[in-house]
């Protein structure tokens, strides 16, 4: 072993329960006194008006702005000029994207960054980085920041009552934690850190085989219970925690690279993130050579939550032909993607096969 470098990634607090949005004013207040918070129309829907009402109450001062739909630089640009200089923190409401660009304007303003989640659909609430895209949602790469979230609060009641297909998208991207994290760490040294990341992403992996679909009939009914709960701090804590222990051996791999490749098709851009990365663990475990029994598993608890398994499950219903294939395995390969994290090499031809392969066995067995 050559040491240890580790950059802890975790929120310095991470509050989760249901009705929490009632409270979050009182949590916030111990922070900052001035807020600058950026969300979406929906999202800020959802918090209120508890949100609005605990922040009243705690007599918190606060603009609320929309961002336009992307995390690209225009908009971190766009958004970080607005940030007034008296403004103690910066709080996204949100998915994903709102969360991704709320933490790349806080490194751009130099202020603390506080993670409201209205999804559970990644850990972007408590990583230290940012998912970048075009102004048009093509995949550009990710930043990486020396500065954890100083604050997560996670209201389960709110999350349990978002749409199905974000939950679903959070256990797609978490159980990909665990399939990727062995993969970018085969072959290498590892440090006990490293085994604490793969344990974690091990922890996530058998969290959500075990009460992954109890939880989605749960959020099915609205109800944050006990094994929605579990879910949660799956997605959202434990899975941050696998990064923030193995560091680069257990980022992401092929699964993420697939994603990253869909992206160049305008009709994924409807498809989430933690869906398409789903069907890239697919991809993934076929370019391993794993038994078929083992991906066949997989499928079957992707139809209990309702994960896609196939191109056309993804929404992309019409045939690809080669050049838009090569096309996809092209950006997958790209040096700011992350197949190069696979213990193996990987060529276009290699990634055009493996998703070939995995629709055509999902048709033949499960069709």
């Amino acid at each position: 072993m050559n040491g240890v470098h580790l950059t802890m990634v975790s929120s310095n607090a991470y509050i989760q329960a249901p009705g929490l949005m009632k409270k979050a004013g009182e949590w916030i207040s111990r922070y900052g006194n001035k807020l600058f918070i950026i969300t979406g129309e929906k999202s800020w829907a959802s918090v209120s008006p508890a949100l609005p009402d605990s922040l009243a109450a705690a007599s918190l001062a606060y603009g609320v702005h929309r961002y336009r739909g992307e995390c690209s630089q225009t908009e971190i640009d766009r958004l970080s000029d607005l940030v007034p200089d008296d403004t103690d923190l910066i709080v996204g409401v949100g998915g994903g994207k709102v969360l991704d660009i709320t933490k790349a304007v806080c490194f751009e303003t130099k202020r603390p960054f506080v993670a409201i989640p209205t999804i559970a659909a990644t850990c972007a609430a408590v990583t230290n980085l940012a998912i970048k895209y075009t102004d048009d949602g093509v995949y550009e790469g990710f930043d990486t920041y020396l500065t954890n979230t100083l604050l997560a609060l996670v209201d389960s009641a709110v999350i349990a009552k978002a749409p199905l297909n974000y939950l679903a998208a959070g256990i797609g991207d978490t159980v990909a934690k665990w399939y990727e994290s062995a993969a970018s760490s085969s072959g290498k040294n590892h440090n006990l850190a490293t085994v604490a990341g793969l344990q974690m992403a091990k922890l996530c992996y058998d969290t959500l085989t075990r009460y992954g679909a109890q939880a989605y009939n749960e959020a099915k009914q609205g109800v944050a219970g006990d094994a929605l709960q579990h879910v949660i701090d799956a997605i959202i804590l434990a899975s941050g925690m696998v990064g923030g222990l193995g560091e680069d051996d257990c980022r992401s791999a092929a699964a993420h690279a697939v994603h990253n490749g869909l992206t160049v098709l305008p009709e994924s851009h409807h498809a989430l993130h933690g869906s398409k990365v789903a069907y890239g663990i697919l991809v993934q475990l076929i370019m391993e050579g794993r038994p078929r029994e083992e991906v066949d598993e997989l499928r079957r608890f992707y139809r209990s939550v309702d994960l896609p398994c196939s191109l056309s499950e993804l929404g992309i219903e019409r045939p690809l032909s080669e050049a838009e294939r090569r096309e996809i395995a092209r950006v997958a390969l790209l040096p700011v993607s992350t197949m190069g994290m696979m213990p193996f090499p990987v060529t276009e031809s290699m990634v055009v096969t493996a998703m070939k392969q995995t629709d055509r066995e999902y048709a033949e067995r499960f069709s």
